[in-house]
């Protein structure tokens, strides 16, 4: 796991080249604190910064190859790359090293830019042709890794965070009015979007060749939907499904451990992380070693369910209970964890969890993954019910709908337990009206139109005018032939919330901390066995994640299985009145409001006066401002 940057050179530059890649390189010192390399030629400058985890001695970067036509920048790793190697070898192809790394060279040399086809792991990948002169960019099919870019028809410049990408000269930080409206709607930004103008992430699945006066995008990989779920069942029966999965997932995970250093596992206590963690030490020849974080707050902590795994399968446990006064001197450092906005609260603990971890291992195992793939979040349940709410006549359903709202805080006090009844119902009516793909986003997400509306300024109220913040949604189901609402949902949560929020958080927060997260749900050849199912293996009446289950009832304990969905979050609602209220109120004060430019005071007032004296709960609201000043704090400090 690494860091990388770069950009090519083709036109002459009044700026030092080895002095701007440098800079790039230190931004993301954390991603890599074991090396650094560059490469420098009169059209490509490549960088890397290493965090050894196979091949210590022979796999550094940038890596050229034998005959110093192909040079590369690689970071994550590639699982089948031993499998590829002997492959290769048998074809005449000789061997340097022993890293992954040189395997993709030989892999281009062999198959040109097809080769990520052949690639099973995470990866973000610049290739350098000098015969050709020619770039290659790609990143895995389901963003694991991340690359930024900018392509201006002069330079391709590209780098792994956005932070190392505004330090090249030819960089302006401008704030994106599209991109800040995405924020502000899904809690994250969509890619190709960033939230700065001019400045695009590479997609999942996403190759790039760059020439001199030219750049070329296509995929590589999508996801297989297909006829089969109308004409029965591709995998035989319910049993040989479930032993199809049972091996598929121990294979992903036997290549997943394997690596020249420790490899421990993040234990939640909830079903996934449990599922990996047994299979792991199954598998294992020594004592796994497993981290976990604790809460003193009842309604988050799961210690009950992860010291029963440490019990049943003797782990060597590390973990720590965390107060809110542990984890609020976090929140302070989050523009610089972050990298780009995002909102999912669930990057402090695991900021916190990866930075506990990161000395014992260098790389872990998680669970993440598995409830994108098998419908594992109770919104998928939630259009299921709200099915029923729309058979009431259209003319009901509107003065319906705004009395049970305006109800909500007078029959159910606000709560500040971890998914709350209040906040649930609250939720589940702002999703009431439109379109099953655009009510799921908005259950998941921020700010809804009028809301976004009055919080921000003129100004930018004008920018915005006939943007669409959902034509991400159109965009990606014009990709597919999923069949049926759930897997267009599942389609669509992999590619936006999996990709922009969930794996976003994990790589900056355990990279922020030089640690790499592995996850064995995301093995393509699982994500196609996933896609190709029949609904009835994913949600099966309302059991979410029914096929999971029951491969995991082989595995883990029963309690563990059946128990309510907590998710690793923190309790946001109590702090925002108590440990973080100063730190928000100087964050969203007026003077600073206005300082910056972009939002209007007297509505987002009106929201923390309501929070604050417990009549809405505006957690998601506040924080995601909060989240925004924060990353700009940062950014334009």
């Amino acid at each position: 796991m690494c860091g990388i940057a770069g950009f090519t050179s083709f036109n002459k530059r009044n700026y030092q080249l080895e002095e701007a890649l440098s800079s790039m390189l230190k931004a993301i010192a954390h991603r890599g604190p074991d090396g650094s390399g560059s490469y420098h030629d009169e059209n490509i400058n490549l960088g890397h910064r290493r965090l050894s985890i196979v091949d210590l001695e022979g796999g550094k970067q940038p890596l050229i190859s034998k005959d110093n036509k192909i040079i590369i920048t690689f970071n994550g790793e590639i699982y089948n790359y031993k499998e590829l190697k002997s492959s290769l070898i048998k074809q005449g192809f000789e061997f340097q090293t022993s890293s992954d790394t040189e395997v993709i060279i030989k892999m281009y040399q062999k198959y040109g830019v097809d080769f990520p086809k052949y690639l099973n792991g995470m990866f973000a990948i610049g290739l350098w042709d000098k015969d050709l002169e020619q770039l290659v960019i790609c990143r895995d099919r389901m963003g694991e890794k991340p690359i930024y870019y900018q392509y201006q028809g002069e330079e391709f410049i590209f780098a792994s965070e956005l932070k190392a990408l505004t330090k090249h000269p030819l960089i302006k930080k401008e704030i994106s009015p599209i991109g800040l409206n995405k924020f502000l709607t899904y809690e994250y930004i969509p890619a190709p979007q960033t939230i700065l103008e001019n400045i695009w992430k590479v997609e999942a699945g996403e190759l790039i060749i760059v020439n001199k006066n030219s750049i070329k995008k296509s995929f590589f990989w999508q996801h297989p939907f297909q006829e089969f779920n109308e004409v029965g069942d591709v995998y035989g029966s319910e049993d040989q499904v479930i032993e199809q999965f049972d091996n598929l997932l121990n294979d992903s995970i036997r290549l997943r451990l394997q690596a020249d250093v420790p490899v421990g596992v993040l234990l939640s206590g909830g079903i996934d992380s449990s599922l990996v963690t047994a299979i792991a030490a199954k598998q294992s020849k020594s004592r796994v070693k497993s981290f976990s974080i604790y809460f003193d707050e009842h309604s988050y902590d799961e210690s009950h369910y992860i010291e029963r795994m440490v019990k049943d399968f003797d782990l060597e446990h590390h973990h720590q209970t965390v107060r809110a006064n542990d984890m609020v001197g976090i929140v302070s450092d989050m523009g610089a964890i972050m990298d780009e906005p995002m909102s999912d609260p669930s990057i402090v603990p695991t900021y916190y969890l990866s930075k506990m971890t990161s000395p014992h291992v260098k790389t872990v195992l998680g669970g993440d993954g598995a409830d994108e793939l098998f419908a594992g979040y109770p919104t998928y349940v939630a259009n299921k019910l709200i099915q029923g709410y729309n058979i009431i006549p259209y003319e009901l359903r509107t003065p319906l709908t705004n009395f049970i709202k305006e109800s909500l805080g007078k029959i159910i006090p606000v709560s500040s337990n971890n998914i709350a009844l209040d906040f649930k119902l609250k939720q589940f009516f702002r999703g009431a009206g439109v379109v099953s793909e655009i009510r799921f986003f908005k259950w998941m997400g921020g700010f809804l139109e009028t809301e976004k509306k009055s919080i921000l300024n003129t100004e930018y109220n004008q920018l915005l005018l006939g943007q669409m913040p959902y034509d991400d949604i159109n965009r990606y189901l014009s990709r597919t032939n999923a069949q049926n609402e759930l897997e267009r949902l599942l389609y669509l949560s992999q590619k936006l919330y999996l990709a922009d929020d969930i794996l976003h958080k994990v790589d900056r927060a355990a990279m922020q901390n030089s640690l790499e997260v592995r996850a064995p749900f995301l093995d393509h050849r699982i994500v196609e066995f996933a896609s190709l199912l029949p609904e009835r293996y994913k949600l099966r009446g309302f059991t979410k994640k029914y096929l999971l289950k029951k491969l995991a009832r082989q595995y883990i304990p029963n309690e563990i299985i059946d128990r309510p969905k907590k998710g690793f979050g923190i309790p946001i609602t109590q702090w925002l009145k108590e440990d973080l209220k100063d730190p928000m109120l100087s964050l969203l004060s007026k003077e600073n409001l206005a300082n910056q430019g972009i939002f209007q005071y007297e509505n987002i007032k009106t929201l923390i006066d309501d929070h604050l004296a417990n009549k809405t709960n505006n957690r998601k609201l506040l924080w995601n401002l909060m989240c925004f000043q924060l990353w700009y704090k940062e950014f334009f400090s």
